[in-house]
């Protein structure tokens, strides 16, 4: 199972850093009226939240990798009870965490470049795609399915009663 989180974290982080390589600073009509390129410089978390705020890069950044790294730890310690509906969309947030993280650290920003224009909502990028995407599954899993149900049981198992 950690083979396949692996290569999805893998794809997902190189999915990412392909496409910001290849379109961020190229603006472009991608599908007139639905979809535009327009290369954006995220400085704060989702959706811009602490743009601009003193030392939110740090804590953000920090915040960031001590995430990724939990969440890398609880797939390791929990791989018995992972079952691939849970894995891949785990392996997605992981991913598409890393993608955003490296900007982070390279840049000082996140670059965005995914432009909506039949609704007005945020300019955005495949990792957050992938995070977004995968925490939902994830959510999905947990909340909705017997392995998902299982998983949850073993990381929070319930407190045995102390008989008299």
């Amino acid at each position: 199972m950690l083979v396949i989180m692996l290569v999805t974290a893998v794809a997902a982080v190189c999915a990412d850093q392909l496409t910001k390589y290849f379109i961020y600073g190229h603006d472009s009509e991608f599908i007139k009226g639905f979809i535009r390129f327009a290369s954006a410089e995220n400085r704060g978390v989702a959706w811009g939240f602490l743009n601009g705020t003193d030392g939110a890069l740090i804590f953000i950044t920090v915040f960031t990798a001590l995430a990724i790294a939990l969440l890398i730890f609880a797939a390791i310690r929990y791989r018995k009870n992972l079952h691939p509906a849970a894995a891949i969309p785990l392996a997605c947030v992981i991913g598409g965490a890393i993608g955003n993280l490296i900007d982070r650290v390279f840049f000082g920003y996140v670059r965005d470049f995914i432009c909506t224009e039949f609704i007005s909502f945020p300019v955005f990028n495949v990792a957050d795609c992938f995070v977004t995407v995968g925490g939902i599954a994830l959510a999905a899993v947990l909340l909705f399915t017997k392995p998902g149900k299982e998983l949850v049981k073993a990381v929070f198992p319930e407190e045995k009663k102390k008989q008299e």
